[in-house]
């Protein structure tokens, strides 16, 4: 387990509502510790679903804030990556990675970072079972998979750490919202 400080939420339920999801993820992972193979593989769908769904409540709020806190700002952004979220109203976690990439918000050297968000992001609308959009692969168990599990735990942890780091409110919000505890080691320093 490790622990990364909410310092960066801007709507303290959005904090709270990824706190409840991620206490969720603990009790999934103490199953899947204990759980045959079988089990395990069937545990990687509600558990790959509730890490993306966490990455899109940060990218969600982040967006909001930079929209709605215009006083208070993130003072580490450009005032031109400012203006051009201000003049969106994305409301998607496919505009929110586009809009993560254009600006590149976490900072990667490589861009394939986005690449693997818009990945996780199309596994997660795999919610729906019937795979309208016909997605491969089509059997649900070889796509939601132990690899793509680990791919989405150092997704989040990636963009919890970055945003902590570098876009952090000030002291006056502080203690508002737990620090979140994740309910694995962590991959990255």
């Amino acid at each position: 387990m490790f622990t990364v400080p909410a310092n960066f939420i801007g709507t303290f339920k959005t904090g709270d509502n990824i706190n409840y999801n991620l206490r969720l993820l603990a009790v999934l992972y103490r199953h899947y510790e204990e759980a045959n193979a079988e089990e395990q593989s069937l545990l990687c769908k509600p558990i790959i679903l509730i890490l993306v769904s966490i990455i899109e409540a940060i990218l969600h709020d982040f967006h909001m804030r930079i929209r709605v806190f215009t006083i208070e700002g993130v003072k580490t952004l450009a005032d031109s990556v400012i203006a051009y979220i201000q003049g969106k109203d994305p409301d998607e976690l496919e505009t929110y990675i586009a809009s993560a990439r254009k600006h590149n918000l976490f900072e990667m050297a490589n861009l394939r970072f986005y690449d693997i968000l818009t990945e996780l992001r199309k596994l997660r609308n795999r919610i729906h079972i019937q795979n309208t959009k016909g997605l491969p692969p089509p059997d649900e168990h070889n796509a939601f998979t132990q690899a793509k599990t680990l791919l989405a735990e150092k997704a989040l942890e990636r963009v919890v750490k970055k945003m902590a780091e570098k876009y952090p409110r000030g002291e006056h919000v502080s203690g508002f919202v737990g620090d979140f505890v994740f309910p694995w080691l962590a991959h990255f320093a």
